[in-house]
């Protein structure tokens, strides 16, 4: 491609059975997909066959930056993995921070597609130009954070390496993948590297990214520097004074990611909350607060296990345990020390290399239910969907959210958050909390409202206590989203929906096409920016229908939003949300109406263009978004109105 700002130019690929190393320009995809998901979605939509099974060798493993990726200060050098995930067969995405994706594109490549599987185990060097396909026999079997410290032992500081743990080469279903400064991606990619033999990939490179406007972006730093809030303080029971802020690539201020130093114990990186995962288990079993948490936080990452997937296996196991379906004697576990460091460390060893009853609880916990028998399913019960992840800022409270969970592959994590997190510190100030998340908790009902008619489309969508408005917001809030998530920014700094330092603290949403104009040159606004995320939302769809999601039919909840009544909420005991007016407003104790729920999906077809009755896209729609190529696929398929 001709030098285009923000973008190192090309796309490397490797084919893991020949060993061929080749380039594709990354111009062929960006002036419609932009980066990141959008043009991860496209290569998939084209080598990607709908019928192939996730652990074919022929399914691609995606790992794309987009062109924000190695500019500092604006949070916007994360990356994306995304591929056919072995958790539902279909196409999934995961998203990760730290510093691998800047260093891919130091290495001059915007991204990596890889297909094939190697006939035994390796690991893919990239030093700039120079790929290769390495012996990673010595690495069997070992954990991630272990395999990228021998990794780096070897190669020196200045490799990035991202890896699997035993879980990921034993295709636990879940496996995770890790990179440095411990980040970690979800959707059973690390199930993915292993089935593709391939045990790490190290990355190093000395270019830099070119900016079109120096002066502009230098003044859009400064700009979004300014109108960020404070990070996040993440309650937990850890001692403060041993952590420090870990920061990743281009960072504007930091977020919950600490480095922590206990005792007598080797450091290690982690995101506050994703200790919270057994923070109540160990505190419940040793009367005290202990650092058991965190160390089985780094079990996880070391073997390459989904936090949130243990999460909702351990709930499942304990309910079984107590209804004696499951014993200590037939599960191998020792169910009655749950919350100990011996019980998570007996249960992540046997799942992560498929041991007795731990092979059986590798293909989740729904499937594993199914497996077990005896009504087992009956445990569970309004706490997972159905990729096995936990469900916070749910469907009974937000009701924007039904939409959001409905229409996604797997826990739409960002845009989750651009509903959940004001409502959250709404409550929490409401509740005398102010603090807890965000100092000087300036969310006040007015504000929440005006977030709402400027971020979501109207006020009304800050009302939970209706459902109106909240197909606009949806919509609203996916396509910011996933220009979000194509150009990448980071979701703990963007979208910057309040400031602390704005008359009515209600932030700018033009700030996303600034910064990309500054950067690449592209003449954008923010019509033209959500533009983009419109038209990677629906090739997603496309690339959906095309993997058995039938539109409306497929546009489901789990039951229990219908049946089982809202007993409490991430953060939030009371439910409460901003009700009329901004009212307190408490949905404890209610479900969600299923007639309205069915009517805003209705409303939701309409504002995207699709067919009202069957939910599948139009032609007329996909052509207006420059998708002409894909709905002649969708057309000939019949998967099209």
């Amino acid at each position: 491609m001709d030098k285009q700002h923000g973008y190192a130019g090309k796309i490397l690929r490797v084919n893991l059975s020949t060993g061929d190393v080749g380039t594709v320009s990354t111009g062929n995809y960006f002036d419609r997909f932009l980066g990141g998901r959008g043009i991860a979605l496209k290569i998939y939509w084209d080598e990607v066959i709908p019928q192939i099974d996730a652990f074919d060798p022929e399914n691609c493993l995606i790992f794309m930056t987009g062109p924000l990726c190695g500019v500092p200060g604006f949070a916007g050098s994360r990356w994306q993995v995304c591929g056919k995930s072995p958790i539902l067969n279909q196409f999934s995405y995961a998203n990760l921070g730290g510093a691998w994706g800047a260093r891919l594109k130091s290495a001059g490549y915007d991204g990596l597609v890889l297909n094939g599987k190697a006939d035994s185990l390796v690991y893919l060097s990239i030093n700039n130009e120079t790929v290769e396909l390495k012996d990673a026999s010595h690495l069997k079997g070992k954990g991630a954070i272990e395999t990228r410290e021998i990794l780096k032992d070897e190669l020196g500081d200045s490799f990035c390496v991202v890896a699997t743990g035993a879980a990921g080469e034993n295709m636990v279903n879940y496996a995770t993948l890790l990179a440095d400064s411990d980040s970690s991606g979800s959707s059973g990619f690390g199930a993915l590297m292993g089935a593709k033999n391939l045990k790490a990939i190290t990355v190093s490179g000395k270019g830099k990214v070119e900016v079109a406007d120096k002066k502009a972006a230098k003044l859009m730093r400064q700009k979004v520097r300014e109108l960020k809030y404070e990070p996040f303080i993440w309650p937990t029971t850890l001692p403060q004074e041993r952590m420090e802020k870990d920061i990743c690539f281009g960072c504007i201020n930091g977020c919950m990611r600490v480095k922590y130093h206990p005792e007598n114990r080797r450091s290690g990186k982690y995101c506050c909350q994703s200790a919270g995962y057994y923070e109540v288990r160990a505190q419940r079993y040793y009367g005290k607060v202990t650092d058991v948490p965190f160390q089985a936080t780094k079990l996880c990452d070391d073997y390459g296990i989904d936090t949130r997937a243990v999460e909702t296996l351990m709930m499942w196991l304990s309910r079984c345990y107590k209804a004696h379906i499951l014993s200590e004697d037939e599960t191998g576990l020792p169910l009655s020390k749950l919350g100990s460091l011996e019980f998570i460390q007996t249960l992540l060893h046997t799942i992560a290399f498929r041991e007795g009853f731990g092979d059986i609880l590798a293909e989740g916990t729904l499937q594993a239910a199914n497996i077990v028998g005896k009504n087992a399913d009956r445990y569970i019960t309004d706490y997972m969907i159905k990729t096995g992840e936990d469900s916070p800022y749910g469907s009974r409270m937000h009701i924007t959210t039904g939409l959001l969970y409905a229409t996604e592959p797997r826990m739409p994590i960002q845009q989750l958050h651009e509903v959940g997190l004001p409502v959250l510190l709404w409550a929490l100030r409401i509740g005398g909390n102010s603090d807890t998340l965000l100092k000087n908790n300036y969310m006040t009902s007015e504000v929440i409202r005006a977030i709402s008619k400027k971020f979501w489309g109207d006020e009304i969508a800050a009302d939970f206590s209706t459902f109106e408005g909240k197909a606009l917001s949806a919509v609203k809030i996916q396509d910011r989203q996933y220009a979000k998530e194509s150009l990448i920014l980071c979701d703990f700094s963007w979208p910057i929906t309040h400031s602390p330092i704005t008359d009515d603290h209600v932030g700018d949403p033009a700030l996303e096409s600034q910064v990309c104009s500054a950067v690449t040159g592209m003449d954008m606004d923010k019509t033209d920016l959500d533009k983009f995320g419109q038209r990677i939302f629906n090739l997603q769809r496309a690339v959906l229908a095309r993997e058995g999601r039938t539109g409306r039919a497929s546009d489901t909840i789990e039951e229990f939003n219908f049946t089982i009544p809202l007993k409490a909420e991430f953060g939030n005991p009371d439910c409460i949300v901003p009700g009329r007016n901004g009212e307190v407003f408490s949905r404890k104790g209610m479900v969600l109406d299923r007639q309205k729920f069915e009517k805003i999906k209705d409303e939701y077809y309409a504002i995207r263009g699709w067919d009202v009755s069957t939910g599948l896209q139009t032609k007329t729609k996909l052509e207006e978004l420059g998708l002409d190529d894909i709905a002649e696929t969708l057309q000939h398929e019949d998967l099209l109105v």
